[in-house]
């Protein structure tokens, strides 16, 4: 165990994304069918101090619809999207893609990165290479992942 005063920042160890697991929960959030997919696999690196940030990238659908879900022709588009974006986050830095959110108006993949990660010019990029639907982005430090908690338990 490190000397608990110590500089030396905690290891970060993430597995590859072929050996993290998924869970997948339905719910009510604010009135509106939700669908959470969760990483599971994130659990173990809850607050880790080296992912303090919270990055998400929000997709309103097209067709938006009751149900939580999107059309299944908007939904393989969206999953498309989502590789896109979850490729390009985690080749920019360390991170973790920890789960999405669809509603039937939505969909928002949230992500645990490191600091100093370029997130305007991921977004920037993003949009310009994503014509089948707008990207929105935000960023904000939430180093107790305190929305990934309220989601997974």
């Amino acid at each position: 165990m490190p000397w608990p005063f110590s500089k030396r920042k905690p290891s970060l160890q993430i597995p590859p994304e072929d050996e993290q697991f998924w869970t997948v929960a339905e719910g009510d959030y604010g009135g509106e069918h939700l669908i959470v997919r969760a990483n599971a696999t994130a659990k173990r690196l809850i607050g880790h101090s080296r992912l303090p940030v919270k990055l998400g990238f929000a997709i309103p659908l097209n067709q938006p619809r009751s149900g939580g879900v999107p059309e299944p022709s908007e939904n393989e588009v969206l999953q498309a999207v989502e590789e896109l974006i979850a490729s390009r986050v985690l080749a920019a830095g360390a991170g973790i893609h920890a789960m999405t959110l669809t509603t039937g108006a939505m969909k928002e993949f949230v992500f645990y990165v490191a600091p100093g990660l370029d997130i305007e010019g991921l977004h920037a990029g993003l949009r310009e290479d994503v014509s089948s639907h707008e990207v929105h982005c935000v960023a904000c430090s939430e180093p107790d992942w305190a929305s990934y908690r309220s989601f997974v338990r």
